[in-house]
């Protein structure tokens, strides 16, 4: 387990962005912007009480 959240492209379909949580798991759910994604990662982080890991790669 580690302490952060990641937000980053999705690497089977880069137009999509996805969520890998503290348990390196990825989340089913895509998203169609950064922007929306980082929304939804923020607030599991906060959640969590983990670190916001953005990746643009």
């Amino acid at each position: 387990m580690t302490n952060k959240i990641t937000a980053r492209p999705c690497k089977e379909n880069p137009s999509t962005w996805e969520i890998m949580d503290q348990y390196g798991k990825v989340k089913d759910k895509h998203y169609k912007t950064k922007e929306e994604c980082v929304k939804f990662a923020t607030k599991l982080a906060e959640e969590c009480g983990c670190e916001l890991c953005v990746c643009d790669k």
